[in-house]
């Protein structure tokens, strides 16, 4: 629970006879993590990979012209499944007789869509005359040429603050500007003035930025009739799309279960290909390596054996025997394994990156303290009541709980139960604080201890990221960052005298000052002395690299960002206290605006409304804000003390591979 998953190495050569029977074992294990050997050995990098052909071209080809039928007729794709065994004996004839299929569902699929998009075409222009001729129908003039020989009309359309633009310098004129209609950011306007004075229109609409609208062929006739006649097509062509989405429809519930019976064929043929991409070629045999969980070497071991009739040789070794890794030049694949409760939390970790393969795994830490954090931060039984239930909605009423919504859901569970408990040591009902007593205190009568109560868990949380730090420095076997990093031994001393000093001293006792000289005073010596004391240990020679006085220099740098960082860090934590007592003061406000309107006429509606909506406001705005916080929290000041990621994820390769975990 500590650490990543325990890993080992499976090397293995088998004949060439037997490689398309071992690569189907793995794909129906979907255990092995497998790796190219030329990345990691030197000896592997003159041998050659397996050779696909054409088959890896055919396969590709296919997939992606099923995949395009698939969205066209809106065919869900589905992952493979153990009972999809029987779709690995796929062969080029195979793949030839599917591409024959393939292309007769192409051919109507093609057809029927083109179809429909020659329909769509044509009732967006249709739409797009009627659009330009309806505003004219209203005031009844002709879309064609006028027919008056005085008249000068202007159809088109300009920015709203322009028109007021036309109407000003238009008004010592006989003239008009008719606003139509809004589209977007124009106003449709009509321009009616007389012809004597259609040079001055021309300069005043161009000053306007007037765009005139051109009236289609198919437009010229009287705005009533062109719109009647218009609406009758675009009523017919909705009617012939819809005969075509019917048929489409038709064509998908009888070429559904062949479509995707091709895709999962070619699914499976593809995931075979990949497999087979790791290997290398000897003169007879294939060569192949990869990684699984300690304790499925002995199922890998004896599938693999099975496959190749016993002509295998299988090779086990644990991590810290093999070169490679010492040396830091491969990486062991990591994989998080516990308890579902702490699922939503592997996310969190996750989602910042994984840990090494030899580093401490925080997610056991990290569900208890981003708990206790939301729940002090977000401490109400009323509230986290509706969070617990959203979270129970979403993350637990399907059976498979490993979609994104569910961990998501079931992360707001879970935090919503951390609420209820604070709640009640709060004694807080929907911010009602009289209902029933409280467990512990109420935070706005305890400021100062709240406060207090929130640096102290800041300081047990970033001396669990100090510990971790040199658990992994020790376990990496780095005496200079044990002792010397930012996060070792003897800054923790610093970071522990300090907080001791402060302690004794906020509680008005003597000055410690043998404290400051012993936990303090030396350790900041001993980061000036790290080089010649790593030197001494090590048996090297000391080197200072750039000069002693910039490496003094460097140093004085260096504890003043120890110094400031873990103060920085320490206080950050008074906003735990500080989200829960803004909590509280949202409360207040919305108590305080049904005292203003519950004696006034219809009170007890607008207090109702007000109540709803400021419980609504203040779980979704706080809850959002809360979650940031905690996670800031967790990454910034507890992972920033150990955690450095760079862990390579493990991923098997198989049908419906995922990453074991213990339920």
């Amino acid at each position: 629970m500590f650490t990543p998953e325990r890993m080992h190495q499976i090397n293995v050569i088998v004949f060439e006879t037997e490689v398309d029977s071992v690569a189907k074992a793995i794909v129906r294990m979907g255990i092995m993590h497998l790796v190219q050997l030329d990345e990691s050995e030197s000896w592997a990098e003159n041998l050659k990979g397996y050779e696909a052909g054409k088959m890896r071209e055919k396969i590709d080809g296919l997939i992606t012209r099923v995949s395009a039928i698939m969205k066209r007729l809106g065919i869900r794709k589905l992952s493979l499944e153990a009972r999809d065994e029987a779709l690995m004996d796929t062969t080029l004839a195979d793949l030839g007789e599917m591409d024959r299929e393939i292309s007769l569902i192409e051919g109507s699929v093609e057809e029927l869509t083109g179809r429909r998009n020659e329909y769509e075409v044509r009732m967006e222009r249709m739409q797009g005359i009627l659009n330009e001729v309806s505003p004219l129908a209203v005031v009844g003039l002709s879309p064609g040429k006028a027919p008056y020989t005085f008249l000068e009309i202007r159809y088109g359309q300009v920015k709203p603050e322009n028109l007021e633009y036309i109407r000003e310098k238009i008004a010592p004129l006989a003239a008009l500007a008719l606003p139509l209609t809004q589209r977007n950011d124009r106003m449709v306007v009509l321009i009616i003035g007389l012809k004597t004075d259609r040079l001055k229109f021309k300069r005043i609409l161009r000053e306007a930025m007037f765009e005139e609208i051109e009236m289609p062929e198919e437009a010229t006739k009287e705005p009533g009739i062109v719109t009647g006649e218009l609406e009758k097509k675009i009523e017919a062509i909705k009617v012939k799309i819809a005969e075509v989405d019917g048929r489409i429809a038709e064509l998908k519930e009888r070429k559904a279960a062949e479509v995707t019976e091709h895709f999962r064929s070619l699914q499976m043929a593809h995931l075979l290909l990949k497999v087979k991409s790791f290997l290398k070629k000897t003169r007879k045999t294939y060569i192949f390596s990869g990684w699984v969980p300690s304790d499925k070497k002995g199922i890998v071991q004896n599938e693999i054996r099975r496959a190749a009739r016993g002509r295998a040789i299988i090779e086990i070794i644990p991590p810290e025997e093999i070169s490679g890794v010492k040396a830091g030049k491969v990486k062991v694949p990591v994989m998080l394994r516990h308890p579902g409760f702490f699922r939503p939390f592997e996310m969190l970790v996750s989602s910042y990156g994984l840990p090494e393969y030899t580093f401490i795994d925080p997610t056991f830490f990290v569900a208890i303290s981003f708990l206790i954090m939301f729940g002090m931060m977000f401490g109400d039984i009323g509230h986290g009541s509706i969070l617990a239930g959203l979270g129970w909605l979403l993350g637990f009423r399907k059976k498979d709980g490993g979609s994104a919504t569910q961990v998501v859901g079931k992360l707001g569970f879970y935090c919503g139960l951390s609420s209820i408990v604070f709640g009640f040591l709060f004694g807080s009902i929907f911010g009602l604080e009289e209902l029933i007593p409280h467990l512990w205190m109420k935070p706005m009568h305890n400021v100062m201890y709240f406060f207090r109560v929130a640096i102290y868990f800041g300081i047990t949380l970033i001396s669990i990221g100090i510990i971790f730090n040199i658990i992994n420095a020790v376990r990496a076997r780095d005496f200079k960052a044990t002792m010397f990093d930012h996060a070792g031994i003897v800054s923790a001393i610093i970071y522990w005298g300090g907080i001791g000093a402060v302690s004794i001293f906020l509680s008005q006792k003597s000055f410690p000052l043998k404290l400051i000289i012993y936990a303090i005073g030396i350790p900041v010596l001993a980061l000036f002395l790290r080089e010649p004391i790593s030197a001494l240990v090590q048996r090297r020679r000391m080197v200072f690299e750039k000069g002693v006085t910039t490496y003094m220099m460097e140093t004085v740098v260096e504890v003043m960002e120890i110094i400031t960082g873990y103060l920085g860090n320490t206080v950050s934590f008074i906003r735990v206290a500080a989200f829960s007592l803004a909590h509280v003061g949202l409360f207040i406000a919305v108590f305080s605006l049904v005292d203003m309107v519950k004696g006034k006429s219809g009170g007890v509606i607008y207090s109702a409304l007000i109540l709803i909506v400021g419980n609504a406001v203040i779980i979704a705005l706080e809850g959002l804000v809360v979650t940031i916080q905690a996670i800031r929290l967790e990454y910034y000041e507890f992972f920033g003390k150990f955690f450095t990621g760079g862990g390579e994820a493990y991923k098997p390769i198989g049908i419906g591979s995922k990453p074991d975990r213990a339920e």
